[in-house]
Parts: C-alpha cells; sequence; structure tokens
C-alpha cells in the first residue's frame, strides 16, 4: 500500500473555502434566521409589523406649543404678580389698622411711610395703573384713571376712615416727599424737619402746584 503524501497547501485551500462559505450563512442567520438581505427598509424586520409612529412634531404644531407654553408662563406669572401686589396693599392696611390702634400723634408717619413706599415703586416702574386699578379693586371701588395716586392708595388702604379734606392734605405733604426728599433720608425724618405733615402739605401747595415755578 503506497501512502499518499500530505499535500499542507491542498489542505489550507480546503480550510479557507470552507470557512468563506461558512461566513454568508452565519450572517443569514440573525435575529431568529432572518438574513440581512431580506429586510425591507420600507417596514423593518417583520413584514406583520405596523410602521412606527412619527413622534416629529410639524412645524405648525411645534409653533402653537410654544405659543401656548409662553401664555401659561405669562398667565402663572401675571397671577403671582397680581398675588404680591394685594398682598402689600393688605400690609398698607395693617399700617391704618396700627395708626388707628395707637394713641400717638406720630404713628401716622408709619402708615404715610407704607403709603408712599408702594406708590412710589409702582411709580419708578412706570405701573402706577396698574397700582390703581389693583387698589380701587381692593377696596371695592370703581376704578378712577385720574385719580391721584398718593389719595387714591390711602382712600383704598384706609376702609373710608379718611374724608376728602384729609386725604387731600395727605397727598400734598407725600407729593412734596416725593420731589423734595434726598434717597438716604428717611420720610418721617425728612417730613419732621420740614415742620411736620402740615408744612409739607401747604410747601407743595405753596411752590409745587401746578403752574407755579420752583
Amino acid at each position: 500500500m503506497v501512502r499518499e503524501e500530505f499535500d499542507y497547501d491542498k489542505w489550507l485551500r480546503e480550510v479557507r473555502g470552507e470557512e468563506a462559505q461558512a461566513k454568508p450563512a452565519e450572517a443569514t442567520e440573525i435575529s431568529g434566521g432572518l438574513a440581512p438581505a431580506q429586510i425591507d427598509p420600507q417596514t423593518g424586520p417583520f413584514d406583520d409589523q405596523p410602521p412606527r409612529p412619527n413622534l416629529a412634531l410639524p412645524l405648525t404644531a411645534k409653533t402653537t406649543l410654544a405659543r401656548a407654553l409662553r401664555r401659561s408662563h405669562r398667565q402663572a406669572k401675571s397671577k403671582t404678580a397680581k398675588v404680591r401686589l394685594r398682598r402689600w396693599l393688605e400690609r398698607v392696611r395693617c399700617s391704618w389698622d396700627e395708626f388707628q390702634a395707637s394713641r400717638r400723634r406720630a404713628a401716622v408717619y408709619g402708615y404715610l411711610e407704607a403709603v408712599f413706599a408702594i406708590v412710589e415703586h409702582f411709580r419708578l416702574r412706570r405701573r402706577t395703573k396698574r397700582l390703581l386699578r389693583h387698589a380701587f379693586d381692593f377696596a371695592n371701588l370703581p376704578f378712577d384713571k385720574t385719580a391721584e395716586p398718593f389719595a387714591a392708595v390711602v382712600r383704598c388702604t384706609s376702609g373710608g376712615g379718611v374724608d376728602n379734606k384729609t386725604i387731600s392734605k395727605w397727598s400734598r405733604a407725600l407729593r412734596y416727599v416725593a420731589r423734595c426728599k434726598q434717597p438716604n433720608c428717611g420720610l418721617r425724618t425728612f417730613m419732621k424737619e420740614a415742620g411736620g405733615v402740615n408744612s409739607c402739605a401747604n410747601l407743595y401747595a405753596k411752590n409745587l402746584r401746578r403752574g407755579h415755578r420752583w
């Protein structure tokens, strides 16, 4: 018996050929035996599976959603500002109650400081009309857009406890303070140095009334 000589090169070619044939077969056994060539790019790997919904919103829907979010944010912000303003008016009203409960004559300065602070805050921010609208609503009074701000806040936070003559006097005094007081000087100190509430009201009527130059 003649033994056939082993041909290494032939054996290596046969092994490589078998490996090359085995690779395509392995590639077809992906995800339960479905070959990549059988996957429809339009429908996906399963023909009976419905197409995935397109979650991207159209441009008009995105614009509508953005506007709705901005509107909701403005409404929430406006509501919060309204609540803060009402609380501030309530604090001014509390200052009035404290003034009424006190027997000290100088207690009026605490109330006038509260009135001055809220009016000047909204005047500097050019929101005086908004303050007036909420002040009249706070007092359940008809809105008067032409009302003088200091007089309006006094009328709306004093519960009807101040007559028109006194409201006018306090309004003139506070307008004088707003025109002449330095920022680093307190209202109480300034008014006392000027001679008191009556003196400030008279100084305004004499020197700062409409049509009169200072």
